[in-house]
């Protein structure tokens, strides 16, 4: 009996609507769990006999289950800190951020950093005149005692006249290659700093320290399982927020002194409750970054993409070329919405772009590359091709991320070479309606085009970017691709709906392909790992707006419990 009881499941769901996403056997009632993986799935009536009294036993009551959430990009870390600063995503005026900004400056010692992230000037249209962004002089009424600087989702701070005079900013000051200090009439400075100069100022923040950094893991992966996450990409990390991964990753194993990722394991062992990519951050950001010390950073390091364990490995190289759209630093063929000239937001020129490419192919790295605007997407494919071409790696698994405006000949190339599309439907639900501002009708329908992409045998994986966006959920990425609408109910070339498993299978197992992990996730089959999400209402059955309204109940990590309950 001793020896029965060892062979039996560690856990069973049973009476519940299971999508395996399994080929072989995509539909389930019930879901046996062993050592972390998946035992067998099934009947009800055919597992529950296989429980011993060490079995846990869990009712699902009809629920659904699906194969966990892959964010394949996702700055869980930046979550993480992000949730001990000022909160400004639900801001709906420069006023609102202001007083927020009042209220931790009386809590703050002089002198010390006030930092807050997420505005959004989508939501202030009822404050200010379209197209004005907020300044110092919004903010400064708040702290005369204090630098701070307030964090755009994405691309652009705004600092106050402290965090200015700390810089050196001045009207003198050049403008930083591939960035934009903003002015007023007048040619003073005015607080608005965009893509590389940004980091003129961010560059004076204090480095967190290794305690901060392990506590903002903790505090991301527990965001993440809220939304049924399991798996992340995190990408453009330095080696010293890599290291606190690590920390938190042996301090688990070191508390039931076992090999973390050993099958059996459960989250107690590993420390991290999502299992983590980490993408080295490489090209195309830090501009003090001499360009020898970033390739010795590819080399001396002696390992590449896929190495590491079931819950801490190594994904590709992160790289950028360009900026973005809705901050108009992207890199374009033609003038954003309402201006006359292309701004020249190219951080890498093509022959910079196809060196970096072979050293990364030469050494077994994957690449993945923060592309956005059309011609800043052409050069890349192009480069990568080119370097496929005369430096052939069957198993690459390079990558384009965000990918917004892909031609007939990047697509063609990008299919040819297995170069994986890697976009976020959370930007097109959120922020679906400033694509049309910034690019106009025309453009705006080849943006994020999914359905293009797996026409033309694209690899296709979705994921949220957060805390570039509102939120990390799923769910409204999962609509946001179903429906191509955006969260005002309008459509975002609408043509490019993809179909539900579609969907789903961009948000699980083309993240596992990415990071080469197709043989343990992206499926809920006989010998995977037991990842996986709990529902309240069925995906499949519900009518298309209800999918954005699809709420967790439950997220089971290595067959542990990881959020909710039973």
């Amino acid at each position: 009996m001793i020896m029965l009881d060892a062979l039996a499941p560690d856990l069973i769901l049973h009476n519940g609507s299971i999508y395996t996403m399994d080929a072989a056997a995509p539909s389930a009632e019930a879901i046996a769990v062993k050592d972390g993986r998946v035992l067998l799935a099934g009947a009800s009536a055919a597992l529950l006999p296989l429980a011993a009294p060490h079995t846990r036993v869990v009712d699902l009551n009809g629920r659904t289950v699906l194969p966990g959430i892959f964010d394949s990009h996702n700055h869980l870390m930046q979550v993480g800190v992000k949730l001990t600063r000022i909160r400004l995503d639900e801001c709906t005026s420069p006023q609102e951020m202001m007083e927020l900004v009042r209220e931790r400056a009386k809590e703050t010692p002089p002198g010390t950093w006030i930092v807050g992230e997420g505005w959004n000037e989508n939501n202030f249209t009822a404050a200010l005149p379209p197209g004005r962004l907020p300044t110092r002089w919004d903010i400064d009424p708040a702290t005369d005692q204090h630098p701070v600087i307030l964090m755009r989702f994405f691309n652009t701070d705004v600092v106050n006249s402290v965090a200015l005079r700390l810089a050196g900013i001045t009207r003198h000051t050049p403008t930083p290659e591939g960035g934009e200090i903003g002015h007023d009439a007048a040619g003073e400075p005015n607080g608005l700093l965009r893509a590389a100069a940004k980091l003129l100022v961010r560059n004076l923040l204090p480095q967190p320290t290794l305690d901060e950094l392990k506590t903002a893991v903790r505090l991301g992966c527990a965001e993440m399982n809220s939304h049924g996450i399991t798996s992340v990409v995190d990408p453009g990390l330095y080696p010293y927020e890599m290291a606190a991964y690590q920390a938190v990753w042996e301090e688990g194993r070191g508390a039931r002194g076992e090999l973390a990722g050993a099958r059996g394991e459960g989250r107690g062992a590993s420390g991290l409750t999502v299992r983590m990519n980490l993408m080295p951050s490489w090209h195309g950001f830090r501009e003090e970054e001499a360009e020898a010390e970033l390739e010795q950073r590819a080399r001396a390091v002696g390992l590449a993409s896929g190495v590491g364990d079931e819950w801490l490995r190594l994904g590709g190289l992160k790289m950028a070329i360009d900026g973005g759209t809705s901050s108009h630093t992207a890199f374009m063929y033609e003038p954003f919405a309402g201006e006359a000239t292309v701004g020249d937001f190219n951080r890498l020129d093509p022959a910079t772009l196809r060196r970096h490419f072979r050293t990364a192919q030469e050494l077994g790295w994957d690449v993945g590359i923060h592309t956005c605007g059309d011609r800043a997407m052409d050069m890349v494919v192009d480069a990568f091709a080119d370097v496929a071409r005369a430096m052939p790696r069957p198993d690459a698994r390079h990558n384009v991320i965000h990918a917004y405006f892909p031609s007939d000949r990047a697509l063609a190339q990008m299919a040819e070479h297995r170069i994986a599309a890697v976009i976020q439907p959370t930007f097109l639900y959120w922020e679906g309606d400033m694509i049309f501002r910034d690019v106009g009708e025309r453009r705006a329908a080849n943006y994020k085009p999914a359905r293009k992409y797996l026409d033309a045998g694209v690899v296709l994986c979705a994921n949220s970017d957060i805390p570039s966006t509102v939120s990390p959920n799923p769910w409204v990425g999962l609509y946001a691709l179903v429906t191509r609408k955006n969260n005002l109910g309008h459509f975002v070339a609408a043509d490019q709906a993809i179909s539900r498993q579609e969907a789903l299978h961009a948000y699980t197992a083309a993240g596992a392909w990415l990071t080469r992990e197709e043989g343990d996730k992206g499926t809920l089959a006989p010998g995977m790992l037991a990842d996986l999400v709990v529902i309240d209402r069925d995906y499949f059955a519900v009518a298309d707006e209800e999918i954005k309204e699809i709420k967790v109940v439950m997220t089971v990590v290595g067959g542990e419990i990881v959020y909710g309950r039973a």
